[in-house]
């Protein structure tokens, strides 16, 4: 299995949370991808943050330990958003659209979403959840 992380567990792990630095010395660094959005929302906190730099430099360095990959959205991705937040939308479940790219992402590529947010995401049908 492939496994892409969601922005709260790489959070998790930046914040030396045991559950989350487990999980990551536990599974093959090669297996491991992010979304782009995931990548943005970090950084994003990052320049949020009362010191940019150390957090840049920790992100770096946590990148390069586990050689994660960046997947970006492809016109796949972006098909499969539309169908999942048309779909979300008319059982009136919408879900915000970071999340759904992420969503979209995993269903795409058929990885695993490894996230904390198992009850925002289980309701994506297709979507494998660890």
């Amino acid at each position: 299995m492939i496994y892409l992380v969601d922005t709260d567990v790489i959070i998790d792990f930046l914040k030396n949370q045991k559950p989350a630095i487990d999980l990551f010395n536990k599974i093959n660094s090669e297996l491991i991808k992010i979304s782009v959005i995931t990548f943005l929302e970090i950084e994003y906190g990052i320049k949020k943050s009362y010191h940019p730099e150390k957090k840049k430099e920790e992100f770096i360095n946590f990148m390069s330990e586990f050689s994660i990959e960046i997947i970006a959205i492809s016109p796949t991705i972006a098909e499969e958003f539309v169908k999942l937040k048309i779909n979300l939308e008319k059982q009136r479940q919408p879900l915000a659209d970071f999340d759904l790219f992420i969503a979209a992402t995993a269903i795409a590529n058929n990885l695993s979403l490894v996230t904390r947010n198992i009850k925002h995401f289980k309701r994506i049908k297709d979507l494998k959840l660890h």
